[in-house]
């Protein structure tokens, strides 16, 4: 199995799964390949850094794979139009957030053990917070979850 980053003329950034290397080219050949946002044949291999193993040492937290075994080519347009209506959804979630939720930064694990215990007034809060500091926050009972990455606006790609 093969991985490449992959990116269409429109600059979607997405990623291919091959059987090995000559699939690639052989599934541009036939149009099979195509963009699951904007449906684009245009699709080449995008020039990226080698993928590195971490050290045995490292405290780097791990997270499971986007797809599993399944290549980006067997979308079909009801695919590409779910993609953009769940990339629609995620702006929206976003947005409510941004204008309703207290951003505290990097002191959110702080912030939400402070209120948990009492120490401050009950907020909605967002921020960053390291995987120790989450795993702090859930052996005190508190509960946060991570948002999504937030979409790219295709307005403001060059």
């Amino acid at each position: 199995m093969v991985i490449y980053d992959l990116i269409c003329d429109a600059r979607h950034e997405f990623e291919g799964w091959f059987n090995n290397s000559g699939d690639l080219v052989s599934q541009q050949e036939q149009a099979l390949l195509r963009c699951p946002v904007c449906d684009s044949l245009a699709v080449s291999k995008k020039v990226t850094a080698p993928k590195l193993s971490k050290k045995s040492n490292s405290t780097l937290v791990s997270y499971p794979q986007q797809r599993q075994g399944q290549p980006v080519t067997n979308l079909n347009s009801s695919s590409v139009e779910a993609y953009s209506k769940l990339q629609s959804m995620l702006t929206q979630v976003h947005k409510y957030i941004e204008s309703n939720f207290k951003d505290v930064g990097n002191k959110f694990a702080d912030e939400a053990l402070s209120m948990h215990r009492g120490d401050k007034e009950l907020n909605s809060i967002r921020g960053t917070a390291t995987a120790e500091e989450l795993k702090g926050l859930a052996d005190e009972g508190v509960t946060a979850l991570p948002l999504p990455v937030k979409p790219v606006d295709k307005k403001k790609l060059n």
